[in-house]
């Protein structure tokens, strides 16, 4: 797709690269026959930027126009600034137009992952200690846990991470578990928000641990007296310093494709 002149549009390859990012993704770390899916996909990636370059030849021509006919002898800068106050109007509707074609295109990208990622759910949980196996055997995961912690994984049934932009834009970690003997909820969530402060993800609420009678102390213990990055203390400690390492550990690399490990 290129803009007028034969110069690649900017927006369109960033379209472009980001569906077929999307797409390599699907393709590696989901369920067989997706690839239908990633197709749809690229096609509506080809319609939505369309509309972008269609807006960007707008924008293009309205700026040709104003280099055919310069205001002559200007003698001062005053002419060039409401000159350019006047394009910077016209580019807020194209850049606003261009944040909801982006975000269209990822609302129906979630769409179609939802029932591939429901299938993989279901699959996995019918598989004896799945997630159990995928964290100890993550280089970086296995080396943040002690026996005992690995023995709360193997209670473990299901992991499920969701991207969500309203009311804020934040990522939920979500942990399911059959009844065990160290805690009583079954469903643990952890909320991290997104690019705030700087950072890519900082914890904002957790879902509060309420361990068994026979755990509650050594629980109490161990979350005092171990101040390093480790499992359990993010697990029962939502205002863990370094909490976010093991979240983007989880979001980035375990959640997209578990089978690797």
């Amino acid at each position: 797709m290129q803009a007028p002149g034969g110069v690649p549009s900017e927006e369109a390859t960033l379209y472009w690269v980001e569906a077929v990012e999307e797409g390599a993704t699907l393709e590696e770390g989901e369920i067989s026959g997706i690839g239908q899916e990633v197709q749809l996909l690229v096609l509506d990636v080809m319609e939505e930027v369309e509309l972008v370059v269609y807006e960007e030849q707008e924008q293009v021509s309205s700026e040709e126009q104003c280099q055919e006919h310069p205001r002559p002898g200007a003698p001062s800068d005053q002419p060039a600034l409401e000159a350019l106050a006047t394009l910077q109007l016209e580019l807020e509707p194209v850049n606003k137009k261009a944040q909801r074609v982006h975000a269209r295109l990822k609302h129906k990208n979630c769409q179609r992952r939802m029932l591939n990622l429901e299938h993989r759910s279901a699959i996995t949980q019918g598989i004896r200690g799945f997630w159990i196996k995928v964290f100890t055997n993550h280089p970086q995961m296995s080396c943040l846990m002690t026996k005992q912690d690995q023995d709360m994984l193997h209670f473990m049934t299901n992991l499920k991470v969701e991207e969500l932009q309203h009311p804020t834009h934040h990522c939920m970690i979500t942990l399911s578990f059959q009844r065990n003997t160290y805690f009583q909820k079954e469903v643990i969530v952890k909320k991290y928000l997104i690019n705030v402060t700087g950072k890519r993800y900082q914890v904002s609420c957790s879902t509060p641990i309420q361990w068994h009678q026979g755990f509650e102390r050594k629980a109490y213990s161990r979350r005092n007296h171990k101040s390093s990055v480790n499992f359990f203390n993010w697990l029962s400690d939502h205002s863990f310093t370094g909490s976010d390492q093991i979240a983007e550990v989880i979001i980035k690399d375990l959640w997209p494709n578990p089978l690797q490990y």
